[in-house]
């Protein structure tokens, strides 16, 4: 016959009212433990479908479950614009970046977050000079530009090609941004042009769009 010994540690144990506490003399749930638990074996049962549960704990350690299909991403609109302010952007040499719109976030929790645009690009007249014509638009987080996205054309002086009407400069961009206020902001740039309103960046052409989502993980 085998003998099983049972040592209870008293000074560690204390019972109130159908509570154990485990180091701790004033348990507030049926099981209460002030310390660490290990656990020595596991089994993974990421496949096995009779697992719907996943522990969780607050910030007081209380342990509850949720169901599995409830923890999923969560994508959340941040700001979606499909009209953006018309701003003369041409010039000749070097050409500072003119600010097209300027979008300010605020997150709640790490996430990633994904940006895309479409911005039209009007030319007031065809070129004939000769010299290459650049359009970009940059997209910027933060100060920083990250997408530079670009449409260009030549020309000739002896017959030109008279190139005028619209043309559309798109991007994406995706990064994991941390808790807080975040800047995006689009701006534009042309180049080589003798005047700034002879290339326009921006305004309400179908297409139009400049948008970003935060991907959460809800959990």
């Amino acid at each position: 016959m085998k003998t099983i010994y049972f040592t209870l540690l008293f000074g560690a144990l204390t019972f109130i009212k159908g509570q154990v506490g485990i180091n701790t003399t004033a348990p507030s749930r049926t099981l209460d433990l002030n310390g660490t638990l290990r656990v020595r074996t596991q089994t993974d049962q990421s496949a096995n479908t009779g697992y719907t549960n996943v522990l969780i704990a607050d910030n007081n350690g209380n342990v509850d479950y949720v169901k599995k299909n409830t923890l999923n991403q969560q994508m959340v609109q941040l700001f979606n614009l499909t009209i953006l302010p018309s701003v003369n952007a041409g010039g000749s040499g070097t050409v500072v970046p003119v600010s097209i719109s300027n979008q300010s976030i605020t997150l709640t929790k790490p996430a990633f977050i994904l940006i895309t645009y479409s911005v039209p690009i009007t030319l007031a007249a065809g070129a004939s000079d000769g010299r290459m014509k650049l359009l970009r638009t940059h997209l910027s987080v933060n100060g920083t530009n990250v997408v530079r996205s670009s449409n260009a054309y030549t020309n000739s002086i002896a017959t030109g090609t008279n190139l005028t009407g619209i043309f559309y400069n798109t991007g994406s961009y995706i990064t994991l941004l941390a808790a807080g206020t975040h800047s995006i902001e689009v701006l534009g740039t042309c180049f080589d042009f003798t005047a700034a309103n002879q290339c326009i960046q921006g305004g309400s052409l179908p297409a139009t769009s400049f948008q970003a989502f935060a991907l959460y993980n809800d959990f």
